[in-house]
């Protein structure tokens, strides 16, 4: 048997048909001959680098668009897990601080002061613990989802205010606030504040920098709120997290349901999480809302129509189209002017005027005006004699 059979044993002769002809086929047109050439006539290589080739697999890679989950279904689990792993920071640190509340002491600042680094890595309510490290992770992804949100809203065409530049200032936002978790920027703003001024204002001096937080992070979360209307899931998301922040800065403010120091830790840093946790869920909420519509596969309500009149009746002032004012999305009808009507030509209805005084002796008088009821006796006599008279004269002019 010869060796070229032996090699082609396991291969399909039907495929092998077919990918020959398609290679024939290609390779028959002239124009494309010089594109097919693997060695170039000049003798030089068209390869783009040594170790990777044409690097043709770049553009299957996957872009940062591409990390937003497209199914609500995908964004719900995450969002659940979110929730999972704050319950759980919540439950260890509770589980700590009843294991070492026997050799350890409740510092002021309500932190477990222990030698065990477990212990510190479980404290919610100290700098550089895990629950520190995952807030400032979920404000991070905030502020690219933010990025992501920006770099598509910036090309919608009917946006002529550029209100799209407010998610700059949502990233920017949200960065300062995962450094300021990390740093504990908040705390040496309060420091400087009071040795400006002089007096803490309240308590500790928190009131200096939630001030501060209100207004700034305030003022841009109303300029979102307001561009995310179309969204009613990044809506509730965002204004979820509104209220766990509000919580938490109240407990900051002394204000807390429970007057214990480790239940006060607990509300105000599952506060703060949650918080956290519901900003990303808005970004990323309305990042995926963007790209869908971008897509064009998120639904929009269609205009209502207006029958158009015929044209035989285009002349007409009653029958003229209806105009049509449009303002954003709804419609509205407004009716054509009417037209006057002819003016109408009729004789006023006479007046009823007194009856004429009959006189026995002839006058000159001009003739009265018509009436419009039957003459008396008396009446009809002085207009036969006047008549007579008139008669006369004319025939006495004549001759």
């Amino acid at each position: 048997m010869p060796l070229e059979a032996s090699s082609s044993f396991r291969r399909g002769g039907l495929r092998d048909d077919r990918r020959r002809r398609l290679l024939t086929d290609d390779l028959s047109d002239p124009d494309d001959a010089s594109s097919c050439r693997v060695w170039p006539e000049d003798g030089t290589s068209r390869r783009k680098s040594e170790y990777y080739g044409n690097a043709e697999f770049l553009e299957n890679q996957w872009q940062l668009l591409d990390l937003v989950p497209r199914r609500l279904l995908v964004l719900t689990l995450l969002l659940l897990a979110g929730v999972a792993v704050i319950a759980g920071l919540e439950a260890a640190y509770a589980w700590t601080v009843e294991r070492v509340a026997a050799g350890s002491t409740v510092t002021a600042g309500n932190t477990v002061a222990a030698g065990n680094t477990v212990a510190a890595a479980l404290d919610i309510g100290a700098k550089g613990s895990l629950a520190c490290w995952f807030s400032s992770l979920l404000l991070l992804a905030a502020s690219v989802a933010a990025l992501l949100v920006y770099t598509v809203r910036r090309h919608r065409t009917d946006d002529y205010q550029g209100r799209y530049r407010v998610w700059r200032w949502a990233a920017g936002c949200w960065f300062l606030m995962a450094t300021d978790q990390a740093a504990s920027l908040r705390e040496g703003f309060r420091d400087v504040m009071i040795g400006w001024t002089g007096t803490p204002v309240w308590r500790d001096g928190a009131f200096w920098w939630v001030v501060v937080y209100v207004l700034v992070f305030g003022a841009v979360a109303s300029r979102l709120l307001l561009d995310m209307r179309p969204s009613r899931l990044s809506i509730g998301a965002l204004a979820a997290a509104a209220v766990a922040y509000g919580l938490a800065l109240a407990s900051h403010l002394g204000w807390t349901p429970i007057g214990i120091a480790t239940g006060e830790v607990m509300f105000r840093m599952g506060g703060e999480m949650a918080g956290h946790l519901m900003l990303l869920a808005a970004m990323g909420f309305h990042a995926r809302y963007v790209i869908l519509d971008a897509q064009g596969l998120v639904p929009h309500p269609e205009p209502r129509k207006v029958e158009e009149p015929d044209q035989d009746e285009a002349g007409d002032a009653e029958d003229e189209a209806k105009v049509i004012s449009t303002r954003g999305n709804r419609w509205r009808a407004i009716d054509p002017p009417h037209a006057a009507p002819p003016p109408a030509y009729q004789r006023p209805a006479p007046q009823p005027t007194a009856a004429p005084v009959a006189k026995s002796s002839p006058t000159s008088a001009p003739s009265p005006s018509p009436v419009n009821r039957k003459l008396t006796k008396g009446e009809r006599k002085a207009l036969k004699e006047r008549l007579l008279r008139e008669r006369r004269e004319r025939e006495g002019r004549e001759y």
